[in-house]
């Protein structure tokens, strides 16, 4: 099922007239998508609760946007940091080139 499957549809037109409760559902959680002539022109969504906790420290100065830009994702972190290994264990890309290795000569 797809995203626009599960949102409420309101016309351009019901948003106009209708902008609080449009707004005061989308507050509760709820996805809307608007249309016009039938067609999908923009989909509103609910505020993300961890983007709004970034938002807050930074505004309280917890956080500093300049140091958020420089930040690693996940993946990066793991793609220049693998994972260790006990001394007597092989890494984990070389058991699966083994693996692959074996799998070539059956």
């Amino acid at each position: 099922m797809s995203a626009e499957e599960c949102d409420t549809k309101v016309t351009v037109r019901d948003l106009q007239r209708n902008a609080a409760a449009v707004l005061q559902r989308i507050e509760h959680g709820e996805t809307i998508t608007v249309t016009r002539r039938g067609k999908t022109v923009a989909r509103i969504v609910p505020p993300d609760p961890a983007e709004d906790a970034i938002n807050r420290a930074i505004a309280d100065g917890y956080l500093d946007p300049a140091d958020l830009a420089r930040a690693r994702t996940a993946a990066e972190s793991a793609r220049r940091h693998p994972a260790p290994t006990a001394p007597d264990e092989k890494p984990a890309t070389q058991v699966l080139a083994e693996l692959r290795e074996e799998d070539s000569e059956r």
